[in-house]
């Protein structure tokens, strides 16, 4: 089996320490691709174009892949060429996760080091949870969102899709963060956020309207 992790920056090197780490037998080799520069010996493998995938395998069976960038729209972008050519996306999870046997993870999804997931919880397409995050029982993260590092989603919460929550930030058990929404860095979150709202602080309230879709410049 190969593994591709579509995209080559800090993201897509700790990804692939995961899985060397974690998946030491399953993959004989892992690609990054990189559309923006030469196809190259790269962090202990190669980069590759993604346009030059139909011509360097023969077949797609024993392929996988997923989607190392930490922008949710692109999260969904990258993931939809994978699904556009037929390539499966897998899921990797770290060995240091504890992962309850109630809980619902899709697949792309990357679950880092040290993070918690709960019964009942239920983790959508391409979700990324950075480390040391506890994710409590019966909360839904939608499809393409990011729940970055030291973050502590309360019990029953509903995380709607391309949801961004800054590091070290929490929410009030049964919170509604729709879509496209982002919740700065440290922010304590009381009350339902509504769609494409910036909010930050403690507690936190509403800065602007997140209308591009996107976290980062």
């Amino acid at each position: 089996m190969k593994l591709l992790l579509y995209g080559a920056g800090g993201l897509a090197k700790e990804t692939y320490d995961i899985v060397v780490r974690s998946y030491p037998e399953k993959y004989e080799k892992i690609y990054f691709i990189d559309d923006f520069v030469e196809e190259a010996e790269f962090y202990l493998s190669e980069s590759i174009h993604f346009d030059s995938i139909k011509d360097k395998f023969k077949s797609f069976d024993d392929l996988e892949g997923v989607v190392a960038v930490g922008e949710p729209v692109y999260r969904e972008k990258l993931s939809k060429k994978f699904d556009e050519i037929g390539i499966r996306l897998t899921t990797i999870i770290d060995k240091t996760a504890l992962v309850s046997p109630m809980a619902r993870i899709k697949e792309g999804a990357i679950i880092r080091e040290f993070t918690s997931i709960q019964p009942t919880a239920d983790i959508g397409k391409s979700v990324l949870i950075q480390p040391y995050c506890s994710i409590a029982h019966g909360t839904i993260i939608g499809d393409y969102s990011v729940i970055s590092s030291n973050c502590t989603p309360g019990g029953d919460n509903t995380i709607g899709k391309r949801v961004f929550m800054g590091m070290n930030s929490s929410t009030k058990e049964k919170i509604h963060i729709e879509d496209d929404s982002i919740l700065g860095m440290g922010s304590i979150v009381f009350r339902d956020v509504k769609t494409r709202t910036v909010v930050v602080g403690n507690p936190a309230r509403i800065t602007l309207g997140n209308n591009e879709h996107k976290v980062f410049d």
